[in-house]
């Protein structure tokens, strides 16, 4: 038997760096995706992929990490899977990526739940979303060390054509929002500035935001759960006692989760000049408050300000590079990107990459 996993990437319209705070997040799953094959292989277990990297072990062998970053991923969901099932099978499988490795469109979390998807298929463990949600958050946070929340998992499987996600990542409760954006396009412009987010400031991010929760609800006499239950009033009250980056990070979630929901009606109500005025607001959030955007990004984003047919912009994904994500009128995309890459090239010697984004279905299996 032989399985195809069709595993999509994500774009978030808005609500970023909320979702590990409990949160409000807007995804919706991209036309791009990782696309794996597996079948079994008694001898040894083999994967390779369309960038010319493959790997070959025996599955059944002891942990042991890697010191090439990529396979600690496959190597962290073996180990997940093997606390479920202790003896896997040796397997083959085949990767081909639509997805652009380091743009901030969650190709590391669409590899590592289409792994999981494939692999649990072939050794009957009929996992459910909820399980491989959880499974692939334990890689990230034990293999590959980044303290990340679910909206990329959850996005990769729940997702449905045309629609985005609100999603409530304390409770998961979901909404469904159509997309139906009209003349215009979700525009993906990548600044080709690769990053590794566990060697960033991310980690630092989540720690500063448990340390203000922490201490907002010692001063306030509270027991919140996540920083984004917390009220303006409680934020300032604790002010005194909060560091300054504790205090910014503090005031941006509360901030962007207000934008979240605002947005999910304004997209509801087809009113998306205002909605992109709010991605705008979150970009300088990001930029100002919690300080994970770059020159580049910021460049972007700057650039679009200046022409009439971007309705909004803002960085996406975890920061320190990837993607912007933009609004922009349909009929006018080639000669704005024609225009920004001209400029971006001049300003930073660095070639542009725009992807016009659709939004697409979540995780798909072909059994053959």
């Amino acid at each position: 038997m032989k399985i195809k996993v069709t595993s999509p990437g994500r774009v978030n319209l808005i609500g970023e760096h909320t979702d590990y705070n409990g949160g409000y997040v807007l995804p919706c799953a991209l036309n791009l995706s990782i696309n794996l094959s597996f079948e079994i292989n008694n001898k040894e277990s083999f994967v390779k992929t369309d960038l010319g990297y493959s790997m070959t072990f025996n599955i059944n062998n002891p942990y042991k990490k890697s010191s090439i970053h990529w396979e600690n991923y496959v190597f962290g969901v073996i180990e997940e899977l093997k606390k479920i099932k202790s003896d896997l099978n040796n397997f083959s499988c085949d990767i081909k990526s639509s997805l652009p490795p380091g743009a901030g469109i969650s190709s590391s979390s669409a590899l590592v739940c289409g792994l999981i998807k494939g692999l649990s298929i072939l050794n009957n463990l009929n996992l459910d979303n909820s399980e491989i949600i959880n499974l692939s958050r334990n890689v990230e946070h034990y293999y590959i060390g980044l303290l990340g929340g679910i909206m990329d998992q959850y996005t990769i499987l729940n997702a449905k054509e045309n629609k985005a996600i609100l999603l409530n990542c304390n409770d998961l409760k979901t909404k469904y929002i159509d997309i139906n954006f009209g003349n215009l396009e979700i525009l993906l412009l990548d600044t080709n500035i690769k990053h590794n987010l566990a060697s960033t400031e991310y980690n630092v991010r989540v720690k500063e935001c448990k340390q203000a929760l922490k201490t907002i609800n010692e001063v306030n006499n509270i027991k919140y759960k996540n920083l984004s239950q917390v009220s303006l009033e409680e934020i300032n009250g604790a002010k005194n006692e909060l560091s300054l980056n504790q205090f910014k990070r503090a005031i941006f979630v509360y901030n962007e989760n207000r934008r979240v929901i605002k947005s999910a009606e304004l997209i509801e109500k087809n009113n998306l000049s205002e909605f992109g005025k709010l991605m705008y607001q979150s970009h300088e959030g990001l930029k100002n408050n919690y300080e994970v955007s770059c020159k580049e990004l910021d460049f972007l984003v700057d650039q679009t300000k200046k022409i009439d047919g971007v309705i909004g912009a803002r960085m996406m994904g975890g920061g320190f590079g990837g993607c912007t994500v933009n609004l922009i009128k349909s009929n006018e995309i080639a000669e704005i990107v024609s225009k920004i890459k001209e400029n971006y090239n001049s300003n930073f010697g660095i070639n542009l990459k725009a992807i016009i984004a659709k939004a697409g279905s979540g995780i798909n299996v072909v059994k053959i």
